[in-house]
């Protein structure tokens, strides 16, 4: 009989005759290196997954959609609203539903909402101030209110203040109150 490092019918290597605790010890090293060794080999050897994959290629019949490779750019189709579409859509935004649900809700861009908005001369929530609002907010700003609190006083943003002064060539105060 052959003197055979490992047991009849096990995976492990035999232990030599070295008393209970050093036999574990023993054992335990060669199990850790049996599963390193089990693991290197699951990733070390890739023929095998060339020819799955080279077997899944051949199941794909010539000349499928995905032959081609090649990209295309997604063409965006202009879209226009009917009229009734474009009446529920002033209609809606005058009842105060935002211009981005607008958008995603008539499949159209935001600018396209703001659009069709502009060319029916719907009331829009921050208008641009006429040429009686700009005085006003000149008026306002010289008092010594803060663009924040003009623009809540005539219902806009601070920012639309800053612009229909500057416009208005009013000269602005710095955040202490000083001319620039």
């Amino acid at each position: 009989m052959a003197s055979s490092r490992y047991r009849a019918g096990s995976e492990y290597p035999r232990s030599p005759d070295l008393g209970a605790a050093a036999n574990r010890q023993w054992f335990e090293s060669q199990r850790s290196l049996v599963r390193s060794v089990d693991l290197l080999g699951a990733y070390s050897n890739h023929s095998r997954q060339g020819e799955r994959l080279r077997t899944i290629l051949e199941m794909i019949p010539f000349g499928s959609p995905g032959d081609d490779l090649r990209t295309r750019k997604q063409v965006r189709r202009q879209r226009r609203l009917p009229p009734e579409q474009v009446q529920a859509l002033i209609a809606a935004y005058e009842d105060g539903a935002a211009v981005n649900d607008l958008a995603g809700g008539f499949g159209v861009h935001r600018s396209t909402v703001l659009d069709h908005l502009n060319r029916s001369q719907a009331r829009r929530r921050y208008p641009a101030l006429d040429e009686h609002g700009q005085d006003v907010a000149a008026q306002l700003y010289r008092s010594g209110l803060s663009l924040r609190d003009v623009g809540i006083t005539l219902g806009v943003h601070a920012s639309t203040i800053r612009m229909a002064l500057m416009k208005a060539g009013v000269a602005r105060r710095d955040c202490r109150g000083q001319k620039r």
